[in-house]
């Protein structure tokens, strides 16, 4: 949010260079409405400005957090597919041991001096045989799912590309209205610093305080609808109207903005 403290300086450098008896007097010729009606405009487009100026950094980082977690769930999953095919090759050369147990066992078979051991080496190699097929059936259907889970990688990097290009189009969109909008809150800060010299001694105190306290924005509303804050939206007292027509600083009693009336104002006693 804007803070007006430059304005305030400027401001007490011309009452000390002895001009402040010029500057008082301004309601003369700058009705002290117009000159607060147009403070509250300009704090407002410096909000909306520098809101901008905010929000460019807040989003840019907001699509990194999360192209950092797409990064992640893709690593992740390349982490898992290297998983699967580690354990793809391992079946593969459990595989490949299994044959060659059971070429060596078939060769036994062949020398076999005896019918009890080649009794005992045909039961042997008739269980590799069947553990080589449960084998296969593992190595199948680890191969199966890592060929599956492959299938889901393509997606996360294709929605990976699209954030890192919705990144880098806001950046550079950023950066190109970047020194735009600070040239133009530039310009708004030195009219609302030539305004705010305007102000009357008495006004002056009550708006420094409320800026200090606000920031700028907050720190005067218009009264709307003839009698309600148009901060709060609560009820000013008759009084208090009466006060501002006479160009009196006066406060909303609930949210403590300056008030200033506007132009097709008309006095209402009842």
């Amino acid at each position: 949010m804007y803070n007006a403290g430059l304005g305030i300086k400027r401001f007490q450098i011309i009452q000390q260079d002895g001009t402040a008896a010029a500057v008082n007097t301004m309601a003369n010729s700058d009705d002290i409405r117009n000159v607060l009606e147009r403070i509250n405009s300009i704090q407002k487009t410096l909000e909306e400005l520098t809101g901008r100026l905010r929000r460019g950094p807040i989003l840019l980082k907001i699509q990194e957090n999360n192209i950092c977690k797409q990064q992640d769930k893709l690593d992740k999953a390349n982490e898992e597919l290297q998983r699967l095919k580690s354990a793809a090759k391992q079946k593969e050369l459990e595989a490949a041991a299994s044959d060659q147990a059971l070429a060596k066992r078939k060769q036994q078979l062949l020398e076999s001096k005896s019918n009890k051991e080649y009794s005992a080496l045909q039961m042997q190699i008739k269980a590799d045989e069947q553990a080589r097929s449960v084998l296969d059936d593992e190595a199948f259907e680890v191969i199966e799912k890592a060929e599956k889970f492959a299938e889901t990688l393509p997606p996360l990097e294709t929605e990976l590309k699209k954030l890192q290009d919705v990144f880098n189009a806001t950046k550079e969109k950023f950066l190109k209205e970047k020194p735009g909008i600070e040239g133009q809150i530039a310009e708004y800060a030195a009219d609302l610093h030539q305004e705010e010299v305007k102000l009357p001694r008495e006004f002056h105190e009550v708006y420094d305080r409320l800026v200090r306290s606000t920031g700028g924005a907050e720190s005067l509303a218009v009264v709307a609808g003839q009698k309600f804050c148009g901060g709060c939206n609560q009820q000013v007292p008759i009084n208090s109207l009466a006060q501002i027509m006479a160009k009196k600083p006066v406060q909303c009693s609930s949210c403590a903005r300056l008030l200033y009336l506007p132009p097709d104002f008309e006095f209402d006693k009842g």
